[in-house]
């Protein structure tokens, strides 16, 4: 697994106004190749290819948050299960196991939902934050507001 800093994680988190000790990190796995070849994994695409990947039971769980590297990097996965995965970097080769900040998960329905009010999009953070008053248990909203 790549080493991070996860105080320097929480600081980014924080200056991008969430709250990062209401953030939890997991571990993000590779899954077998036989489940990884069934799924959707366009290259720079992990916002449509989790989104597709739930839909079509590939994985329980839209799970939106960040990458947790120096910077972070905004990203979607999937959760099946305990577990939560990567096709979209894994498909790209030489997968390791890195820790991922978790903003939120949405079930199928509630990921259609959202993604119905942002243009038929999958939710992203941009669209997290303009939906904050919703999300206030992990963005600060009072920063936001300044």
């Amino acid at each position: 697994m790549t080493d991070v800093n996860l105080d320097e994680v929480r600081r980014q988190l924080t200056e991008l106004n969430f709250k990062a000790d209401k953030i939890r990190i997991v571990t993000v796995s590779a899954m077998d190749e036989a489940t990884l070849e069934t799924c959707t994994t366009t290259v720079n695409e992990c916002f449509y290819n989790s989104y597709m990947n739930v839909i079509y039971g590939k994985g329980d769980r839209y799970v939106l948050g960040y990458r947790c590297e120096d910077p972070i990097v905004d990203h979607a996965i999937i959760r099946k299960g305990e577990q939560y995965f990567d096709p979209t970097l894994q498909a790209n080769g030489d997968f390791v196991s890195y820790q991922y900040a978790i903003l939120t998960e949405f079930t199928v329905f509630d990921m259609m939902k959202h993604a119905k009010t942002n243009k038929d999009f999958p939710p992203d953070v941009d669209y997290l934050l303009s939906k904050a008053g919703k999300f206030k248990n992990v963005i600060d909203v009072d920063k936001l507001k300044k």
